[in-house]
């Protein structure tokens, strides 16, 4: 009610203004168009006056007027059309027009200033719509009596009065428009305070409708802006700390089921290494025994047992490695802290890829700086986790491609990212790549990667990577510098 009361005050306020302002602007405009009617009836005798002195001063001229004004000597007051000066008996002595020269006009008996409808030249006042007159002045000179005839355009004082009548119209018309367009506006402004008066109450329960649907759907990574104090605001408050609640209990589940997984992953990893790891190792020492006591005397037949030798040797070395990523994912981490060359654990990683490059049929380049870059960490498993990265870049280009790996130093941390131009990552396996037990190959348990961001959070460090299925992948691996 006071909001009501209020604007309706500032209606009547705002209307009564306008009221006055718009009476004061036309009193304005009626003393403009006033004066412009008194400048042009000034005009009009000022010009009357010009042209009685113009005929007066050429009486003793032998140059008719006409002649005067084709040589660019003299100009006709505006409001004059003609002027022509005759004798007693009406014989033109001097004149404006050339075809009156030497000719006759009608001129008054009585020698009185008479006024007359009636153009002399042009006869009917219909011609020039019934707004020109003819004005007979005697004047007595040494010659005798002549007439001046002066015929005047009334036009250019009644356009002047017309344009003023009209210009006042519009004007009145314009003032009004601007009342009606003033209270429009008011009633506008009026329902649009109701809306936005509605709005601001309304609209906070939508949101947490939208919220509640929100969270009943899973999704708890957002927050009800509050930026108000009363109930509504009170509420938003609560509804965020039950996000906060829910959110806190889905971590903490989820951190209760890693360590059940984790747990389980340790005693399978234990039983897996006393039942795998050192029969592989008995394989492996089998192997070259049996490559150097049993080997063919024929060539070809040697070469043909040292290739099947290496390929079953190179198939016990991935049996190992996936052991290991089992000890190393389900073992607390025991780091031995050095000073890393990075730089040189990168060039090691390299080189020991390169050969299964070749045979792949894939270009290694490395780019960045040759200065010795170090950080903080153990370097063993340091040179695991740039192995891993480096080994599931080569997987992903099996029939050829390109690898480039860099390694620079910016803002205190030590940047190296490995990309391929493999057949990429589908934005649905993105997210779950870290996760242990998630592959996108046949073969291997989808340890390599949990293994690798395990060792990179170990060292303070972070992973991201960004792919592209088809074009390829890029794993970036931040570690802060020894010297930060």
């Amino acid at each position: 009610m006071v909001l009501l009361t209020s604007f309706l005050l500032l209606t009547i306020a705002v209307v009564l203004a306008l009221d006055n302002s718009t009476r004061k602007r036309a009193n304005e405009e009626v003393q403009v168009q006033s004066e412009e009617v008194k400048d042009a009836v000034k005009e009009g005798f000022s010009d009357f006056a010009k042209a009685i002195g113009l005929a007066i001063e050429n009486l003793s001229s032998e140059r008719y007027l006409y002649k005067q004004i084709e040589a660019g000597e003299v100009k006709l007051p505006d409001t004059v059309e003609h002027i022509i000066v005759a004798d007693k008996n009406g014989k033109v002595s001097d004149t404006t027009l050339r075809e009156l020269d030497g000719g006759f006009v009608p001129v008054p008996q009585d020698e009185v200033i008479q006024e007359g409808q009636v153009d002399p030249v042009e006869g009917s006042v219909e011609i020039h719509g019934g707004q020109s007159k003819t004005y007979s002045i005697p004047f007595t000179s040494d010659k005798g009596l002549y007439w001046i005839v002066i015929v005047t355009k009334q036009e250019a004082i009644t356009n002047k009065i017309e344009q003023a009548s009209q210009t006042l119209t519009e004007k009145s018309r314009d003032l009004s428009n601007i009342r009606l367009v003033a209270t429009a506006g008011l009633l506008v402004m009026a329902l649009a305070i109701a809306v936005v008066i509605g709005w601001r109450f309304t609209q906070p329960i939508q949101e947490m409708a939208s919220a509640a649907r929100r969270v009943a759907g899973g999704n708890l990574d957002f927050r009800i802006d509050v930026d108000r104090r009363d109930e509504v605001g009170q509420l938003a408050t609560t509804f965020n700390e039950m996000i906060d609640g829910l959110k806190s209990k889905r971590e903490l589940e989820e951190k209760l089921n890693q360590a059940e997984r984790s747990a389980a992953i340790g005693r399978l990893t234990q039983s897996v290494a006393h039942e795998i790891r050192n029969p592989l190792n008995v394989i492996n020492l089998s192997i070259d025994h049996v490559g150097t006591k049993y080997a063919p005397e024929d060539e070809t037949r040697r070469v043909q047992l040292s290739r099947i030798l290496s390929t079953i040797k190179d198939e016990v070395e991935r049996l190992k490695r996936l052991v290991n990523d089992l000890l190393n994912y389900g073992r607390p981490p025991r780091l031995a802290f050095e000073n890393v060359d990075i730089s040189k654990l990168f060039d090691e990683t390299m080189s020991l890829i390169r050969p299964q490059a070749d045979e792949q049929g894939v270009k290694v380049t490395v780019e960045g700086d040759n200065l010795a870059v170090e950080v903080r960490g153990d370097r063993e498993r340091l040179k695991s986790c740039l192995s891993n990265l480096a080994i599931n870049a080569l997987q992903a280009m099996p029939n050829g491609g390109k690898l480039c790996a860099r390694i620079g130093k910016q803002n205190g941390l030590v940047e190296v990212s490995i990309s391929d131009t493999g057949v990429g990552i589908s934005e649905e396996s993105l997210s779950k790549i870290f996760e242990p037990y998630f592959s996108t190959k046949q073969t291997g348990f989808g340890l390599g990667l949990a293994v690798t961001k395990t060792i990179v959070e170990e060292h303070q460090g972070s992973i991201t990577v960004a792919s592209t299925p088809g074009a390829g992948t890029t794993f970036t691996v931040k570690l802060p510098a020894a010297t930060a």
